[in-house]
């Protein structure tokens, strides 16, 4: 199933990161084993403002994985598809890795991806409905995504 994979968006808070500028120890790691396989790309949804998102992903250091980086005060579909647009891929051929089902992965879901749950963390009482749809895959970290890519 995620043989056609050639790009991988991710979430930043409470998937990539606890909090807006601690990655998880593993975070690093699965980017940089990734990085050497799909492009890469991140749709962040900016609550604080746009500029302090921005300034949470240089601290970290993990800009230089991202083929493409979307941030913003909002979360909508055309964020991933310009974020796809960017790594040239297609819907069909992305995965998307998300902590939040009414957000990334309805969103991934609608547009036809391959989803990934991260179904630990503040939002795991958020469970699928049948407007947000399944995740394809439930995982507890991101870490979990080496057994599937």
């Amino acid at each position: 199933m995620t043989s056609n994979i050639e790009g991988v968006i991710f979430d930043w808070v409470e998937t990539l990161s606890h909090g807006k500028r601690t990655l998880f120890p593993f975070s690093e790691k699965v980017l940089r084993t990734l990085k050497s396989k799909y492009k890469l790309g991140l749709v962040s949804l900016a609550g604080h403002g746009n500029a302090d998102r921005w300034n949470d992903l240089k601290v970290t250091g993990v800009l230089p994985y991202f083929d493409s980086v979307v941030v913003d005060t909002t979360k909508k579909s055309q964020h991933y598809l310009d974020c796809m647009n960017i790594m040239g891929t297609l819907p069909r051929n992305t995965a998307i890795v998300d902590d939040r089902t009414l957000r990334g992965i309805q969103i991934g879901n609608e547009l036809g991806c391959v989803t990934f749950w991260v179904q630990k963390g503040p939002y795991a009482h958020e469970l699928p409905t049948p407007k947000t749809g399944e995740p394809t895959y439930r995982i507890d970290t991101v870490e979990d995504l080496l057994r599937y890519l």
